[in-house]
């Protein structure tokens, strides 16, 4: 048994046939890589440790130049975004973190509500507090072109059609998460009126470039 550092643009299938062995081994050796009870296999990220059989002679020569950048765990917005998990609207009032959420973003006045459409804010929320340079805008349509485009990557910013300038009827974005044959399973606010993990189908995201990086 020998250890790999994950590189960019690797999946859980590349890393199995690179070191001669069927997925469904490299499942067993690597068990928390795929969600218990769902069967879904996570979105490996650039620098992710993992276990393969046989020796590891080296690594790649130069990553692409549209690589993301490699990280020791999960991307820091990321880290965060996990810990928000359930953070949801309140029947009565509104929930003060959900207002956090919209303030990153310079909403204020009648709109620094929970109603108000905030997927987008939570994303910017997540980007600014792990110190990287955000969007500033609610609205998922000014996320389309920021950053720069990449492979699926664990924590790369998801978006989903349609794109308006119209806030509340806009698409939807959110942190990829994980993936099956027909969805993308993102990390995001405003799912069902919450924090969530969720399943979006592949066909509504962006024909152009739908995932970003936040550098």
């Amino acid at each position: 048994m020998s250890l790999y550092t994950v590189q960019p643009g690797d999946n859980a299938s590349k890393i199995a046939q690179k070191f001669g062995m069927r997925l469904g081994q490299f499942q067993k050796i690597n068990p928390e890589l795929v969600e218990w009870g769902s069967g879904k296999w996570k979105v490996l990220f650039p620098g992710q440790i993992v276990n393969v059989k046989g020796a590891v002679t080296g690594l790649p020569a130069d990553a692409p130049s549209n690589s993301p950048a490699s990280f020791s765990a999960p991307p820091p917005w990321m880290q965060i975004a996990i810990m928000e998990q359930g953070v949801q609207e309140w029947a009565q009032g509104d929930n003060p973190r959900i207002l956090e959420y919209l303030k990153s973003c310079g909403i204020s006045g009648s709109l620094l509500k929970d109603e108000t459409a905030w997927c987008a804010a939570f994303v910017n929320w997540c980007i600014k507090r792990s110190g990287y340079q955000s969007q500033g805008s609610a609205k998922v349509s000014n996320w389309w072109g920021w950053g720069r485009p990449v492979a699926a990557t664990y924590g790369a910013i998801c978006i989903t059609q349609p794109l308006t300038a119209d806030q509340a009827n806009s698409g939807h974005i959110g942190f990829l998460h994980a993936m099956d044959a027909a969805n993308v399973w993102l990390l995001s606010g405003n799912s069902k009126n919450q924090v969530r993990i969720a399943a979006y189908p592949k066909n509504k995201l962006i024909h152009n470039a739908p995932y970003r990086w936040p550098f």
